[in-house]
């Protein structure tokens, strides 16, 4: 009897302990939880918002990060830090319009820092307390990393006659809308832009849509290369996922630069004045 009980045990024994290895040697091999809700939500994101076409099931075995970095390069995960959402757009504090100054001969400057909700209205009050009013005008978009697409139109359709396409949005399976100007007057400044390798996103929209109607002349260096939309998404309580669902084109479908903006002429400093010549030398502006 004691030989049986002994026998029974050391087979237990030997059960449990391979049991025990089997569960090690498969924790490795086996995917993420399914019911990862951070995970659940980037992958309904994708099929119902994202601008490409994008075959899920291949992803669900990968991690969060893994999956956003299979995506379009504008395409990322911020982590949220507790009382800073200033940085979704949309929510900076007003202020863009900054560096204002006057250059004599009728000419002007000033710098954007980002386009923001009030970025077009704080311009025209800005350009509007010059007297006698200005007949240049030299815009700062170096180190503008972009903001509110919706006001890189609205300021590109100051500068434009009535009734010209400024661009067109497509969305996702192909959904393109047509964005041109309205009915109002516009300014009149001879525009030249400023521009270099950290302008992006809807400056870049901004200063490609003058240059391609030829309002503007662009200097600097190119730019990012990055005209895409992103809609905001809450993972889990500490990411926000930026996914991009449309993109920006020229008014004849092609992109605005392939790999961003290219200046009409090098420049590389701080003295704008030097940029335009006395207004009394230069015909006047035209689109």
């Amino acid at each position: 009897m004691l030989v049986v009980v002994l026998q029974l045990w050391w087979h237990r024994a030997w059960l449990g302990v391979t049991l025990a290895l089997l569960g090690i040697l498969t924790s490795g091999c086996a995917g993420p939880p399914a019911s990862d809700p951070a995970k659940a939500e980037l992958l309904r994101q994708i099929r119902e918002a994202y601008l490409f076409k994008v075959d899920v099931s291949g992803h669900e075995l990968l991690s969060v990060p893994e999956i956003v970095a299979r995506l379009d390069p504008d395409t990322r995960l911020v982590e949220m830090r507790q009382m800073s959402l200033n940085f979704i757009r949309g929510f900076k504090p007003e202020g863009s319009v900054v560096d204002v100054q006057a250059l004599g001969d009728g000419r002007g400057a000033l710098r954007l820092v980002f386009l923001g909700r009030r970025t077009r209205a704080d311009m025209e009050e800005v350009l509007d307390e010059f007297a006698p009013p200005l007949c240049a005008l030299t815009i700062d978009l170096r180190n503008n990393a972009g903001g509110s697409f919706e006001q890189a139109l609205r300021l590109a359709e100051r500068f434009l006659p009535s009734g010209v396409p400024l661009a067109i949005y497509e969305g996702r399976e192909g959904h393109a809308l047509l964005y041109a100007t309205g009915t109002a007057e516009p300014r009149r400044e001879r525009l030249t832009l400023v521009i270099n390798g950290r302008t992006a996103s809807s400056a870049e929209l901004f200063a490609g849509i003058l240059q391609w109607h030829r309002r503007a002349e662009l200097v600097g260096s190119p730019t990012v290369g990055k005209r895409t939309v992103q809609r905001v998404a809450r993972l889990d309580q500490q990411h926000l996922l930026f996914l991009t669902t449309g993109r920006f084109l020229a008014p004849d479908g092609s992109p605005f630069g392939v790999n961003g903006l290219t200046p009409d002429r090098a420049f590389d400093g701080d003295d704008l004045g030097s940029l335009m010549a006395p207004c009394a030398d230069t015909p006047s502006p035209g689109p």
